[in-house]
C-alpha cells in the first residue's frame, strides 16, 4: 500500500483562498506573473527530464496562487506527473488526493490515480479508481484510456471488460463517443461496424475521425475511400504529421525521393507527432529507396530498438546491415 504524506498542493491553495475570503484581499498580477513564471520553468525542466528541478518550480508556482482555477489544478497535475516520472510515486498519489479532495468526481484525477497504482502492482486499488473515472467521465474515450492501461500492464481481461461496457453505452449526441465505439469495434476485428460508427462520427463532426475511419476502409479492401479520409483530414489539418506523411508517400510513389524524405523529416519536426511510427518506417523505405543504405541503417538501428514489436523491421535492418557489408567488401 503507498504511503500518504503531508498534502501540499490543493490544499496550500485552499488556506490561501479562505484567507483571501475573510481579509477581503486582492492578489497582485505581479504573484500571478511569477506563478506562470515558475510554471513555465517547471514545465521546461520536465521537458529536460530534469523532474526534482520541476517539482521544486510546480511548488514555488503554488505557493503564488490566490485561489483556485484551472491554472492551479493543471500545475498539480504537471506536479503529479513530475512525481510519477521521478519514481516518486506515493508523493504523486498524494498530489491526486488533492486534487480530488477539491473535485469528489474529477474523472482525469481518479484515472491517472488509477495508473500510478497499476504501475506499483496495487491492481485492486487502480480498479476502483478505474470504476470511478469511468462513472464521472462525460464522454466514452476513458474507456478506450482504461483498456489501453490495463491491456499494457497485462491486465488484458479485465481491460476489455471496459471496452464491453462502453459498447454497450448509448452514443448520444457526442461525435467523439461514436469515434470511440469505431475504434472499439476495429479492435475487435468488426470492421464494418467500425466504419459505420466512423462515419457517424465525421458526419456529426469529428475530423479526427476520418483517421481511423481510413484503417476500417484499408482493412475492409477499399483504399480509394481510405485515401479520400485522409485527404478529409489534411483539408482542415494541413500541418498535421498525418498530412507530411501523405505528402511524402505520395512523393515516395511518385519516385521523387528527395522530397518524400524532406516531407517525413518534416512531419517527425512537428512538436505534436501523432503517426511517429510510420513516419519514421516510411522516412527509413525513403532513404532505401534512394540508394542511401547507410542512412537507412542508421535510422533502422534506432527504430527496431524503439519499436521491437516490427518483426518485419528487423528483417529488413538484417538485410540493411548486409546490403552494407556487401558495398564494403566491394570497396
Amino acid at each position: 500500500m503507498i504511503l500518504k504524506k503531508k498534502a501540499f498542493c490543493i490544499g496550500t491553495i485552499l488556506l490561501l483562498w479562505s484567507g483571501c475570503l475573510l481579509t477581503g484581499c486582492a492578489f497582485s498580477e505581479g504573484r500571478l506573473e511569477k506563478e506562470e513564471a515558475y510554471r513555465r520553468i517547471g514545465i521546461n525542466a520536465m521537458e529536460a527530464e530534469n523532474y526534482e528541478a520541476a517539482i521544486e518550480s510546480f511548488n514555488k508556482a503554488l505557493e503564488q496562487a490566490g485561489g483556485i482555477g484551472a491554472n492551479e489544478v493543471d500545475i498539480c497535475y504537471y506536479k503529479a506527473a513530475a512525481q510519477f516520472s521521478a519514481g516518486s510515486l506515493s508523493d504523486a498519489v498524494e498530489t491526486y488526493d488533492t486534487l480530488l479532495e477539491y473535485d469528489r468526481e474529477n474523472a482525469e484525477a481518479y484515472f491517472l490515480r488509477g495508473c500510478v497504482y497499476l504501475s506499483e502492482k496495487e491492481s485492486d486499488l487502480a480498479q476502483e479508481d478505474f470504476e470511478k473515472a469511468a462513472r464521472y467521465a462525460s464522454d466514452h474515450e476513458i474507456y478506450l484510456a482504461i483498456y489501453n492501461s490495463l491491456s499494457g500492464a497485462g491486465y488484458e481481461a479485465q481491460g476489455r471488460e471496459y471496452l464491453d461496457q462502453a459498447l454497450k453505452k448509448k452514443a448520444g449526441k457526442r461525435a467523439g463517443n461514436y469515434t470511440v465505439k469505431g475504434r472499439i469495434y476495429f479492435l475487435e476485428g468488426n470492421y464494418e461496424q467500425a466504419a459505420e460508427n466512423l462515419k457517424t462520427a465525421v458526419e456529426k463532426g469529428d475530423v479526427t475521425a476520418n483517421l481511423y475511419l481510413a484503417q476500417a476502409y484499408e482493412a475492409l479492401g477499399d483504399p480509394v475511400n481510405a485515401d479520400a479520409c485522409i485527404d478529409a483530414y489534411i483539408e482542415v489539418y494541413p500541418d498535421s504529421s498525418v498530412a507530411y506523411n501523405q505528402l511524402g508517400r505520395k512523393a515516395l510513389e511518385a519516385g521523387d525521393y528527395k522530397e518524400a524524405i524532406a516531407r517525413f523529416e518534416e512531419g517527425l519536426a512537428l512538436e505534436e507527432v501523432t503517426n511517429e511510427q510510420e513516419l519514421r518506417s516510411n522516412l527509413i523505405a525513403a532513404y532505401e529507396y534512394s540508394g542511401d543504405f547507410g542512412r537507412a541503417a542508421a535510422y533502422m538501428k534506432e527504430y527496431v530498438e524503439d519499436f521491437p514489436g516490427d518483426p518485419a523491421a528487423a528483417r529488413e535492418y538484417r538485410f540493411l546491415e548486409k546490403s552494407l557489408d556487401k558495398e564494403t567488401d566491394a570497396e
